[in-house]
């Protein structure tokens, strides 16, 4: 598949590249940034699926809720956003 545009493990590379950031010192913030992406795009998937159950199938007011604070927490965590 032909992209247009870099990929965001090419951006991230550039911008530590263009820090003055060696390829030694580049793996840790790179594997980390990798980690996001791959966590991130499994809360999506597992959240997506779990709402999609609850819509189909009736699912008390309590479950919704626990799921939302469980997606909550994570966010918060990963965007470092604290009440």
């Amino acid at each position: 598949m032909g992209r247009d545009s870099p990929t965001q493990k090419q951006k991230g590379r550039h911008i530590l590249k263009s820090r003055g950031v060696g390829a030694t010192a580049s793996k840790a913030p790179e594997a980390s940034a990798e980690l996001v992406n791959e966590l991130g795009a499994s809360l999506t998937r597992a959240s997506y699926e779990r709402g999609s159950l609850s819509a189909h199938i009736a699912s008390t007011k309590r479950d919704v809720q626990q799921l939302k604070l469980y997606v909550d927490g994570v966010l918060a965590e990963l965007l470092e956003i604290h009440r």
